[in-house]
């Protein structure tokens, strides 16, 4: 067989960049970027352009095992099936629909079919227990954004490419990707700005690699609230606010301006670490931006991510952003922010999903994903209905969730029915009692991520569909059709549709033998819905806009003051009660908090360029190290007294880890960073990250309702007080 070239795109994160794939015999040769894609252009990290190490481990899951102590056996799909079917029967008539959990990724999260049929699935069943690693992440956003425009899914995002200023809080763009919007040569297009004469700025307690495409601004861990609370209420003291779009399209300005009224700039300087002056200076630089008709004046942005998002005042620090964009004037406008437009509207789509309080704890369900921080107390509780079976799917929530000296660890152990769904055994997997092996990206059809396709999240509009790169081991499954099984082994009727569900149990049962050859595929399925959202069809799309199609540009005004505005009142409401109150009623506690603990060191993640959370730990090409460290200012270590590549303890007041130092001026002092989802000792399924293991930073973050954001269910995963002691050799 010949060498042959298949164009494709990335799908380890939301940058999805266009990919040329060498392949011969079935096998992958190179990865190369698509010079011709129509928005990366030829680029791509090397998360993706090294993803053959990945694609071709010798580790890989090719057959359904099952443990049987402490060892694994190959197993047939009918009989792994059939005996987690039994199991799941057994547990639910024992316990109730609600012992039956599920625990997704990132990973799965961004494939288009599997949550379809998984969410089926858990509804037929009657199961409210769905978790995932969103409330370690984004679910703060997904909050906010139904309170202040009335869904979850009313996803905004900055206009980079038409913006002037710009500030980004709490991401690194240029390692990690964007979070919850599509943006490519996101370090390119961001200094483009600043060529354009504009300004972008960077506020992170650690110089990221991103800020050499502007300028970089410390900020102590987890006091983004007062100094977003204090820039509001400087643009509102100041007069720049665009009130004619205020009084027209938006509620609740003035409960606004009293929520902020006591953050000045000085004040919020006592513990930011940024100047009261530079404060103003960035709010006169974004109003110069934002005003209208003058040279160069082409919109303001702000936008934060994860390092905000995983802090105690997630929500509220959303809630103040979002507030920001709004009265500026920014808010559905060319250079501001801007809503897509997908394939389908995903608002529509979400339905029920939106916001549910379904817990006894009193603690909300956002977007279908209940607190991964109670996690553990779900399952080691003693309610009737505590969770005693789970699937885990494409995710290590033993590495990727706070796991307070192991204590997730043992909730796994405990469980009575344990399935991991993924393409290796990681840790979950040899605790698990099942493991299913799962199609790559490069072994299914797909067109991008939902939030891209669906939600229109793209800075720059566009369009791609790609056909597998290659052919699945054959005995390999895609993770719908492990949900569609599953509901046939439990009787169960997929989407409330007896002929729907039953025509998929049919597809099902055939598809993957002889017969199956003669069926449509989920080429047909992606077919179907890009023709019901009147695109090109997938035979169009491989035959003229291989390379992506690009589409209308985004120009704003196609939100403010038209249905697409959820609220009841169908106004943006500037000041939603829950999440005001749950801001009046913390942030003066969490500032006497900052006060008294102004000296003491503070722990944050951090991105590395060649690993995407636990997902790429057994890939040789890009782990080489065996350790992560823990990264401190000089200033730090000298008070501590340690060097380069020395081993320290860090204790907070949840656990303790051992993690050597490496000492970067990037980091603001009293700060300390180590990158997150390290900590393979006991990887017997990955070998090579075993090899590598590093230290799970997640074993000093706290679980339980103490240490979630009420208003999300998110973890407080940054910005932790820590303190650290060399660790003193005898001899």
């Amino acid at each position: 067989m010949s060498l042959e070239t298949k164009i494709t795109f990335c799908r380890i994160c939301e940058a999805t960049c266009g990919l040329e794939v060498d392949v011969e015999q079935g096998r992958v040769v190179d990865i190369r970027p698509d010079k011709k894609h129509v928005v990366s252009r030829g680029y791509a990290c090397v998360k993706g352009t090294r993803w053959k190490a990945t694609q071709h481990s010798p580790d890989r899951l090719l057959h359904p095992m099952k443990r049987r102590g402490e060892a694994w056996e190959e197993i047939s799909w009918d009989q792994a099936i059939r005996e987690i079917g039994a199991k799941i029967r057994a547990l639910i008539a024992k316990h109730g629909p609600n012992t039956l959990a599920h625990f997704v990724g990132s990973a799965g999260g961004a494939i288009l079919m599997s949550p379809m049929f998984r969410v089926a699935l858990y509804e037929a069943l009657g199961t409210r227990r769905m978790y995932g690693t969103g409330t370690c992440d984004t679910m703060n956003k997904f909050r906010v954004n139904g309170e202040m425009y009335g869904s979850a899914m009313r996803l905004m995002y900055p206009d980079v490419d038409n913006a002037s200023f710009m500030m980004v809080l709490g991401a690194n763009p240029a390692v990690s990707g964007n979070t919850l919007y599509h943006l490519p040569r996101s370090q390119e297009r961001l200094a483009a700005i600043v060529k354009g004469g504009g300004r972008v700025v960077f506020v992170n307690p650690r110089r990221i690699e991103t800020a050499a495409a502007g300028e970089h601004l410390f900020i102590r861990p987890d006091t983004d609230v007062f100094f977003l609370a204090a820039f509001a209420n400087e643009l509102i003291h100041k007069g720049h606010v665009d009130r004619e779009r205020v009084d027209q399209y938006m509620l609740g300005f003035e409960k606004l301006c009293n929520a902020v009224k006591t953050w000045t700039p000085e004040r919020q300087a006592e513990v930011t670490g940024i100047p009261a002056e530079t404060l103003r200076n960035l709010v006169r630089a974004h109003s110069q931006a934002s005003a209208r008709g003058g040279p160069g004046q082409r919109g303001a942005a702000l936008y934060m991510a994860t390092g905000v998002n995983q802090g105690r005042s997630g929500s509220p620090c959303f809630w103040l952003l979002e507030a920001i964009n709004a009265i500026s004037g920014n808010l559905d406008r060319h250079g501001g922010t801007l809503l897509g437009s997908g394939l389908v509207d995903m608002a529509e789509a979400m339905g029920e999903l939106g916001l549910r309080f379904d817990r006894e704890d009193g603690l909300p369900t956002v977007s279908g994903i209940q607190p991964s921080g109670m996690l553990a107390d779900d399952i080691l509780g003693d309610a009737p209905d505590r969770v005693t079976a789970m699937i885990v799917e494409a995710s290590n929530p033993l590495l990727a969730c706070s796991n307070p000296n192991g204590r997730l660890d043992e909730a796994f152990e405990s469980l009575e029915l344990l399935v991991s769904i993924d393409i290796f055994r990681n840790e979950v997997g040899s605790l698990a009692h099942y493991v299913l092996p799962a199609q790559t990206w490069m072994e299914r059809p797909e067109i991008p991520y939902a939030l891209q396709s669906f939600a229109g999240a793209c800075a720059t509009p566009y369009l791609i569909y790609a056909d597998p790169v290659l052919e699945a081991p054959p005995d390999v499954r895609p993770e719908w059709w492990i949900y569609v099984r599953l509901a046939d082994a439990l009787g169960a009727t997929l989407f409330d549709r007896k002929p729907l569900s039953f025509a998929a149990k049919i597809y099902a049962r055939f598809c993957f033998t002889k017969l199956g050859r003669l069926l449509p595929g989920p080429e047909k399925f992606l077919d179907g819905m890009l023709k019901n959202a009147k695109m090109p069809g997938i035979k169009e799309m491989n035959e003229k806009h291989r390379h992506g199609l690009l589409l209308p540009p985004n120009d704003g005004g196609n939100f403010l003051g038209t249905e697409r505005v959820l609220t009841k009142h169908k106004k943006v409401d500037l000041a939603p009660s829950p999440v005001v109150e749950a801001f009046s009623g913390s942030v003066e506690d969490l500032y006497r908090d900052e006060v008294a603990n102004r000296d003491r060191l503070k722990l944050i993640g951090l991105r590395q360029i060649k690993r995407m959370n636990s997902a790429s730990s057994n890939n040789e090409a890009l782990v080489q190290e065996t350790t992560n460290f823990a990264y401190l200012n000089p200033e730090d270590a000298e008070r501590i007294g340690v060097t380069n590549g020395e081993p320290v303890d860090v204790r907070s007041r949840h656990g303790r880890i051992r993690i050597p130092v490496r000492i970067s001026d990037e980091m603001m002092p009293r700060t300390v960073a180590i990158p997150q989802c390290w900590g393979h000792a006991g990887a017997e399924g990955l070998p090579h990250a075993a090899a590598h293991p590093g230290v799970n930073s997640n074993l000093l973050a706290g679980d339980g309702p103490e240490n979630i954001e009420r208003l999300s269910g998110m973890s407080h995963l940054s910005g932790i007080l820590i303190d650290i002691e060399r660790v003193r050799t005898i001899g």
